[in-house]
Protein backbone atom coordinates (compact mmCIF):
# COMPACT_ATOMS: atom_id res chain seq x y z
CA UNK A 1 0.00 0.00 0.00
CA UNK A 2 1.27 3.45 -0.79
CA UNK A 3 1.97 6.07 1.84
CA UNK A 4 -0.96 8.38 2.47
CA UNK A 5 -1.81 11.21 4.80
CA UNK A 6 -4.64 10.64 7.25
CA UNK A 7 -6.06 12.31 10.33
CA UNK A 8 -6.44 10.13 13.42
CA UNK A 9 -7.68 11.04 16.86
CA UNK A 10 -5.22 10.16 19.60
CA UNK A 11 -6.05 10.95 23.21
CA UNK A 12 -8.89 13.19 22.05
CA UNK A 13 -6.79 15.31 19.69
CA UNK A 14 -6.67 15.13 15.89
CA UNK A 15 -3.27 14.17 14.55
CA UNK A 16 -2.24 14.21 10.89
CA UNK A 17 0.12 11.36 10.05
CA UNK A 18 1.61 9.69 7.00
CA UNK A 19 1.14 5.92 6.94
CA UNK A 20 1.18 2.92 4.66
CA UNK A 21 -1.01 0.85 6.99
CA UNK A 22 -4.39 -0.31 5.75
CA UNK A 23 -7.44 1.18 7.47
CA UNK A 24 -8.03 -1.86 9.71
CA UNK A 25 -4.47 -2.03 11.01
CA UNK A 26 -4.29 1.74 11.46
CA UNK A 27 -7.49 1.69 13.51
CA UNK A 28 -6.13 -1.16 15.63
CA UNK A 29 -2.92 0.81 16.32
CA UNK A 30 -4.81 4.01 17.17
CA UNK A 31 -7.25 2.13 19.42
CA UNK A 32 -4.35 0.46 21.24
CA UNK A 33 -2.57 3.79 21.71
CA UNK A 34 -5.76 5.38 23.03
CA UNK A 35 -6.32 2.49 25.48
CA UNK A 36 -2.77 2.74 26.84
CA UNK A 37 -2.95 6.54 27.12
CA UNK A 38 -6.31 6.18 28.86
CA UNK A 39 -4.83 3.74 31.38
CA UNK A 40 -2.04 6.19 32.23
CA UNK A 41 -4.46 9.13 32.41
CA UNK A 42 -6.51 7.29 35.05
CA UNK A 43 -3.47 7.30 37.33
CA UNK A 44 -4.11 10.99 38.04
CA UNK A 45 -1.09 12.38 36.20
CA UNK A 46 -2.15 15.71 34.70
CA UNK A 47 0.74 16.41 32.34
CA UNK A 48 -0.06 15.15 28.84
CA UNK A 49 3.66 14.88 28.11
CA UNK A 50 4.26 12.69 31.17
CA UNK A 51 1.23 10.57 30.29
CA UNK A 52 2.58 10.06 26.77
CA UNK A 53 6.07 9.13 28.02
CA UNK A 54 4.70 6.68 30.58
CA UNK A 55 2.42 5.08 27.98
CA UNK A 56 5.37 4.83 25.58
CA UNK A 57 7.55 3.17 28.23
CA UNK A 58 4.77 0.71 29.01
CA UNK A 59 4.36 -0.23 25.35
CA UNK A 60 8.14 -0.58 24.87
CA UNK A 61 8.35 -2.81 27.95
CA UNK A 62 5.60 -4.99 26.47
CA UNK A 63 7.41 -5.10 23.10
CA UNK A 64 10.75 -6.08 24.64
CA UNK A 65 9.08 -8.80 26.73
CA UNK A 66 7.27 -10.19 23.69
CA UNK A 67 10.50 -10.18 21.65
CA UNK A 68 12.28 -12.11 24.40
CA UNK A 69 9.40 -14.59 24.54
CA UNK A 70 9.56 -14.98 20.75
CA UNK A 71 13.34 -15.51 20.83
CA UNK A 72 12.95 -18.16 23.55
CA UNK A 73 10.23 -19.90 21.54
CA UNK A 74 12.39 -19.86 18.39
CA UNK A 75 15.28 -21.38 20.34
CA UNK A 76 13.01 -24.08 21.73
CA UNK A 77 11.78 -24.89 18.22
CA UNK A 78 15.39 -24.99 16.93
CA UNK A 79 16.42 -27.36 19.70
CA UNK A 80 13.47 -29.69 19.15
CA UNK A 81 13.98 -29.61 15.38
CA UNK A 82 17.64 -30.48 15.83
CA UNK A 83 16.73 -33.35 18.17
CA UNK A 84 14.17 -34.67 15.69
CA UNK A 85 16.66 -34.43 12.84
CA UNK A 86 19.24 -36.32 14.90
CA UNK A 87 16.68 -39.01 15.68
CA UNK A 88 15.77 -39.35 12.00
CA UNK A 89 19.37 -39.60 10.85
CA UNK A 90 20.13 -42.29 13.47
CA UNK A 91 17.25 -44.49 12.29
CA UNK A 92 18.37 -47.26 9.92
CA UNK A 93 16.83 -46.95 6.48
CA UNK A 94 14.40 -49.71 5.51
CA UNK A 95 12.64 -50.55 2.27
CA UNK A 96 8.88 -51.11 1.99
CA UNK A 97 9.22 -54.75 3.05
CA UNK A 98 10.58 -53.71 6.42
CA UNK A 99 13.92 -55.43 5.73
CA UNK A 100 17.17 -53.59 6.18
CA UNK A 101 18.74 -52.51 2.88
CA UNK A 102 21.75 -54.50 1.65
CA UNK A 103 25.13 -53.20 2.71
Amino acid sequence: METRTVVVVVHGKPLTIRTNLDDGMLQEVVDYANRRLGEVAQSGISSAYTQAVLALLSVVEELVTERKNLDALKEKIRAKSSLLLDMLTLQPATDDSGDDPPL
